[in-house]
């Protein structure tokens, strides 16, 4: 082409025929909430550390305190003495693991042999112990005084049971402004069915035992005529352990004592003038009145006492015997702390326990140590079954703590030499079971549900409607099983017919004292005369030697903050979420709560009512 010749025009340019989808902008990534990561990630390795510095140093021991002749032995009844712990706490910040109920028993009774110990002193001020934990230690501190050993008791505040404890000292002095808060016995259930009823939830429950009252918190408003009865039955065995003690301890009459009961609760010099008290005095003047009548004017605690006698030498001793502790409400999994209830009882824990007393050749004899108002009836028998098997090879000696009703009765038959105190609370040999329809709850919080089933009885337990009459004769069949094999249970331990048994049964609770004369129990007395059984049942002498081998094994600290931190890991998501989760499943509130989800899985259970107090 020549320059400066016209060029030719181009066609225009054809639009394509396919465009190519234009992309979203990329998304933006949620950007992490860089502080809630610091505080869980701080908090976690505090817990670490922690537990690390615990564990290299928990080996360190205290100081062990001195001990000379004319000692005082010091006891705060305002501690817990549980019967044994959960966890393993002891380390150098804590001092020691808490004391237990039984070496607190056993210190009084090394005390009452221990030349050095001259006299015992009783702090009152709000005992944490049960009715039959608090006689158990009331004969141990006569069996003290036995040896020509004085007890002084000093209140500041003392209930019924503080002032049973407090009435076997030589002299009871009371703070100048505190008082004696004797009023008689009180059984109390609490009911919620009016409760239940404004927020649409309706309780629908069988049982088996017209004396079951497990479910009647949701179904009443009072008690029934059954309950009453039974109940005012222990009631009045407490009463009169109560007036009892009182008249042998302060050589009173039992009109006086019934007088100063109705009067309560007393004021300080209400209390002298009845002749409950031997005087008013300060903390000071008590102390100073020891120190004027002991040989020395030294004071060790109980704690300090536990250190200086030591737990004693396994070669000197002949052979073993364990306590297996079955503390708590029973279900099934490990043992632990409910949410709702405080600790529970596994069968997974339990069952270990006695197939590892079982299995060792150095354990000689068992004594089940049962505390508990009952449970999962499966979970109960889960128990009873390996307690079956381990006194089939070694003998099992049962001792009933404060209450062992219900499925806590269940796992005792597994032996047949039982021992509880008078006013241990036991029987209860009935089932109950039940579900709750929250249609009407749901309704009042817009939530509704929708479903799927490949049979008819797939939602049986569905908490958004109520039982059919079919589902819910079907439900009793169940329940009327549990409870025929409760019967048998009962039957086949206590040599006694089904007919006998469910004359004693159909859910009524029975003191010890009434327990024994109906066959239920064989003996009264604590963990002392149950282990006294054992060694005589394993061929030993009364005055051999023995060890003590405590289950189930317990955790120590690290293995409990470690555990308690991998329980919560998946616990982070957000306020919002969980929320929503929450009112969309209510039930996933009982998550941390196994004996509830029991009850909403529609378990068979055999348990006491869960809000009895007996004060």
């Amino acid at each position: 082409m020549i320059d400066g010749e016209d060029r030719p025009s181009l066609p225009p340019p054809v639009e394509p025929s396919y465009r190519p989808p234009i992309q979203p902008p990329p998304v933006r990534p949620r950007r992490p909430n860089w502080f809630l990561w610091f505080v869980i990630v701080s908090g976690a390795s505090l817990l670490i550390v922690t537990a690390f510095f615990f564990a290299f140093l928990s080996g360190m021991t205290p100081a062990v305190p001195s001990l000379g002749r004319g000692t005082t032995l010091s006891i705060d009844l305002a501690r817990a003495f549980p019967e044994d712990t959960l966890y393993d706490m002891s380390g150098p910040f804590l001092n020691a693991s808490d004391l237990t109920f039984r070496d607190l028993l056993f210190g009084i009774r090394a005390a009452k042999e221990d030349a050095r110990i001259e006299r015992l002193f009783l702090h009152v001020r709000g005992t944490r112990l049960g009715w039959a934990n608090t006689f158990e230690l009331r004969s141990r501190l006569l069996d003290f005084k036995s040896a020509g050993k004085p007890i002084t008791a000093f209140i500041e505040y003392a209930s019924n049971r503080d002032y049973a404890l407090a009435s076997a000292a030589d002299e009871v002095f009371l703070h100048p402004r505190g008082n004696v808060d004797l009023r008689g016995i009180r059984a109390q259930i609490m009911f919620v069915k009016s409760s239940l009823d404004k927020l649409g939830v309706e309780a629908e429950f069988e049982r088996f035992g017209a004396y079951k009252d497990g479910p009647d918190m949701y179904l009443r408003e009072s008690m029934s005529p059954e309950s009453r009865e039974a109940i005012g039955a222990v009631v009045e065995t407490l009463h009169e352990a109560l007036v009892d003690s009182i008249v042998e301890g302060r050589n009173l009459e039992s009109k006086q004592v019934e007088r100063a009961l109705s009067s309560g609760p007393l004021t300080a010099d209400e209390a002298v003038s009845l002749g409950l008290v031997d005087g008013l005095k300060y903390w000071d003047e008590v102390q100073e009145g020891l120190s004027l009548t002991a040989t020395e004017s030294e004071t060790i605690s109980i704690d300090g006492y536990q250190r200086v006698r030591g737990g004693g030498s396994s070669f000197t001793s002949k052979g073993r015997i364990a306590i297996i502790y079955g503390i708590g409400a029973i279900v099934g999994g490990s043992s632990g702390e409910d949410t709702m209830f405080g600790r529970v009882m596994g069968s997974d824990t339990i069952a270990k326990a006695f197939r590892t007393v079982r299995e060792d050749d150095s354990v000689d004899a068992v004594v089940f140590r049962i505390d508990s108002p009952g449970g999962s009836d499966v979970a109960s028998d889960v128990i009873w079954r390996e307690a079956m098997l381990t006194d089939a090879e070694k003998p099992v000696v049962v001792s009933m703590g404060n209450v062992a009703a219900s499925g806590g009765y269940w796992i005792a038959m597994a032996s047949d030499q039982i021992v509880a105190e008078a006013t241990t609370i036991t029987g209860s040999i009935g089932i109950y079971g039940g579900k709750f329809n929250l249609a009407g709850l749901y309704d009042k919080v817009g939530v509704s549900h929708d479903g799927v089933s490949s049979t008819p009885n797939a939602d049986f337990f569905s908490d958004s409607r109520s039982f059919t009459e079919q589902e819910r004769q079907r439900f009793r069949a169940l329940l009327e099983n549990g409870y025929d094999a409760f019967l048998e249970r009962v039957a086949t331990a206590r040599g006694k017919t089904i007919e006998e048994v469910d004359a004693l049964a159909r859910g009524r609770v029975w003191s010890g004292k009434h327990a024994l004369e109906h066959g239920l129990i064989d003996e009264l007395g604590g963990i002392e005369r149950a282990i006294s059984l054992a060694k005589e049942a394993a061929g030993y002498e009364a005055s051999d030697r023995f060890e003590l081998a405590i289950y189930p094994k317990k955790q120590n600290v690290f293995e409990a903050l470690l555990g308690g931190l991998l329980r919560t890991r998946g616990a982070d998501s957000g306020l919002s979420e969980s929320l929503l989760r929450y009112a969309a499943s209510p039930h996933k509130l009982l998550e941390g709560s196994p004996l509830l989800q029991s009850l909403v899985r529609g378990e068979r259970l055999a348990l006491m009512p869960f809000d009895l107090e007996l004060r």
